[in-house]
């Protein structure tokens, strides 16, 4: 069946001419170095290719694929942007994954058990093997979550593994004891973060290529290209078509959408909002778009005006949340003034979706109450390679002006942004960012430790409380009671600004089949469903 997105309205575009000439201004300049749960309502697909009977795979099973950028080098646990949890879902496994339909479902386990609130079973499969053919055992799925629960190691998945007390490895079974319930746990396991490793990779910062996914790195061109082949030790090798994938380096917007309808490739990763139309009216090609991920503003809290929560309050009142979604994604999103969950959630409500509103005056008067009646001047890190990052930047500059807070552009690649941020280089950021889990507990990633999609050194103890209370909570009521207290605590704290909702799109050619874009949050972790994927003959 054919579903039809309507195009976005062109006025959209015209309204945000100003935003779009100052960012070209922008990019001439000199560069300064320095969510909705996953939910089946929150999602909303376009595909423009019907199928009816599958056709059958090609002898040549090469899929050539334009990423957006080049993957940072793998780290066991670590949280390295988009196309790092794309690599990671190709090359590694963990016990867990998240299928095509948005559901955890096992990977390297063959079952799941769920003892009590606190007890995790899992069988492994049989002859599990890492990719360079040596055994993948109970023991090395006891390393590494132990590995991930160290918070010295600055694992993605940290507040989730820090729960655990003890790990039984026996045979091929492994049993998770957990201090407190978390009937989050699961999800954690199935981030692409949370691969299993030999141990050798279980040291900090050791490149971690030696991986158990369905396919393996053969070779890479620096700033180009990396090639990777079928892995002939996966666990599931019998039911992988393609023998290769070419990842092809397209940082460039206009580049990469030029890529796909040229046919240089079959599948892009962001497919620019500005061209979701382009590909649409496409007869070959399908846009497969999902609401999830998010977009928002964060801060260093470590000194300065931001240090101030009032300041931050005040942000929040000052973002034009409309003026973001027409500027940077031509109407393919939604505000967001509160919380970003999905509408079928239990912890939704009309008052945790509206915490604040767009209101320059009392940003205004928040300001001068912090102490700051006539403003102050910071700067506001974006980068220059994802276009949407700095198009939000500008209608965030141009808003804060009108309030007195006179910010200047922090525009560096992707690389030296996540530098910066992870180092605290900055004064305010924008960031786009999706949560690992589908309960509020995703906001935990805010607290605490070095991290790309965390204001910097942000951390309430309060507010740390409320999110454990919700998310180990014996009793619905419990983790209600405690996500209700750490939404009132965000209002006045603010940890960081929710601006908008994302639709985050794939675009591939009609000779790719079954690949899907995962709805929700876990539209980031899409590239699960390439080792399902093959090319039509």
């Amino acid at each position: 069946m054919k579903q039809h997105r309507t195009a976005p309205d062109p006025t959209l575009r015209t309204s945000s001419f100003g935003i779009r000439a100052r960012r070209r201004a922008l990019l001439l300049a000199p560069v300064t170095v320095a969510v909705c749960a996953l939910l089946a309502a929150c999602t909303a697909s376009t595909s423009l290719s019907g199928e009816s009977a599958s056709p059958a795979p090609s002898a040549r099973q090469i899929l050539r694929v334009g990423l957006s950028n080049e993957p940072p080098p793998v780290v066991v646990g670590a949280d390295i942007g988009g196309a790092g949890y794309s690599l990671d879902a190709l090359i590694a496994r963990g016990l867990m994954l998240w299928d095509s339909n948005g559901k955890v479902v096992p990977a390297l386990a063959k079952t799941a058990k769920t003892i009590d609130t606190k007890t995790y079973q899992f069988t492994l499969r049989s002859g599990l093997k890492f990719n360079d053919g040596s055994p993948l055992t109970a023991d090395n799925v006891k390393d590494t979550l132990l590995y991930l629960r160290q918070s010295k190691n600055a694992a993605r998945t940290l507040k989730g593994m820090s729960n655990i007390e003890t790990i039984d490895a026996r045979g091929d079974q492994v049993t998770v004891h957990l201090k407190t319930g978390d009937p989050d746990f699961l999800q954690y396991l199935a981030d692409p973060t949370a691969f299993i490793a030999p141990k050798s990779s279980l040291v900090g910062n050791v490149i971690a290529y030696v991986g158990d996914g369905p396919f393996m790195v053969k070779d890479m061109q620096k700033g180009v290209k990396m090639t990777l082949v079928k892995n002939p030790h996966f666990y599931d090798a019998s039911s992988v078509k393609l023998k290769e994938i070419e990842l092809v380096y397209y940082p460039d917007d206009q580049a990469r959408t030029n890529a796909i309808t040229s046919g240089e490739v079959n599948l892009i990763d962001y497919v620019p909002w500005s061209s979701f139309a382009a590909i649409q009216s496409t007869s070959n090609l399908t846009l497969d778009a999902v609401f999830g991920p998010m977009m928002d503003i964060e801060f260093n809290v470590t000194k300065g005006p931001f240090a101030n929560p009032l300041v931050r309050q005040a942000v929040a009142y000052a973002a034009n949340r409309e003026n973001v979604i027409k500027a940077a994604f031509f109407g393919n999103a939604k505000p967001n003034y509160g919380i970003p969950l999905g509408s079928t959630s239990p912890y939704y409500t009309k008052a945790n979706q509206n915490l604040w509103s767009y209101d320059p005056g009392k940003a205004k008067k928040l300001l001068a109450q912090a102490g700051y009646p006539n403003g102050f001047s910071a700067t506001l890190l974006t980068t220059s390679q994802y276009l949407f990052h700095q198009d939000t930047a500008l209608s965030i500059q141009a808003d804060l002006k009108k309030i007195g807070i006179d910010v200047t552009l922090k525009n560096p690649d992707w690389a030296t942004r996540q530098q910066a941020s992870t180092s605290g280089a900055y004064d305010v950021k924008i960031n786009g960012w999706s949560g690992i889990v589908t309960s509020p507990a995703y906001i935990e990633a805010q607290l605490g430790g070095p991290n790309v999609a965390k204001s910097y050194d942000y951390n309430n103890p309060d507010l740390a409380a409320a999110l454990a209370r919700g998310r180990t909570g014996t009793t619905d009521a419990e983790r209600k009671a405690g996500y209700a207290k750490a939404f009132a605590l965000m209002q006045s704290d603010v940890p960081f600004v929710p601006l908008a909702q994302r639709e985050q799109g794939f675009a591939f050619d009609s000779k790719v089949k079954g690949f899907k874009n995962i709805p929700g949050f876990a539209s980031f972790y899409s590239f699960y469903t390439v080792a399902s994927t093959y090319i039509a003959g």
